[in-house]
């Protein structure tokens, strides 16, 4: 799992490994058991960014919104990743805290990702939900609950 992996920067180093050390760790990893796959975490502020060639060396993106008033776009935001990376297997990744404001993330909010990932999922446009919340899940976020709850009430769903 390549996390923060890449710099954000146009030009010049664009992520945290050059193509060709990324193409010899893929090579390595594949060769000791094909089904290892390599993720990376990809920001939505990074779809556009020219790293359509690292995406081509990596197996499954997970797609992160940092700014919960931009979940609003998550919709133009997956297509976007389609786009750039149109063979890479992709992942929704749902914060339930909006770090840059050190609060919970809204409930209406957490409804429309989670809603919108179940809805993905059952188009099979991604393969499945990560929700972080590391240190935060016991913190009494209402975004926690609200989540806890979502899953109990789906997550016997057949897709």
């Amino acid at each position: 799992m390549l996390d923060d992996f890449f710099t954000g920067e146009k030009k010049g180093k664009r992520a945290q490994l050059t193509l060709q050390q990324l193409a010899d760790i893929r090579c390595r990893l594949k060769g000791i058991d094909p089904k290892l796959d390599i993720f990376a975490t990809l920001y939505t502020h990074h779809l556009d960014l020219p790293i359509r060639d690292y995406l081509e060396l990596i197996d499954v993106v997970t797609l992160w919104t940092g700014n919960s008033d931009d979940l609003t776009h998550l919709e133009p935001n997956l297509r976007k990743a389609e786009a750039l990376a149109p063979k890479t297997r992709k992942m929704l990744g749902c914060y339930v805290v909006d770090y840059g404001r050190k609060r919970g993330v809204p409930v209406p909010q957490m409804r429309l990702q989670c809603d919108t990932g179940l809805r993905w999922l059952r188009q099979r446009r991604i393969e499945g939900i990560i929700f972080l919340g590391n240190t935060t899940m016991d913190l009494g976020f209402e975004s926690v609950e609200w989540t806890r709850q979502w899953i109990r009430k789906v997550g016997k769903t057949r897709l």
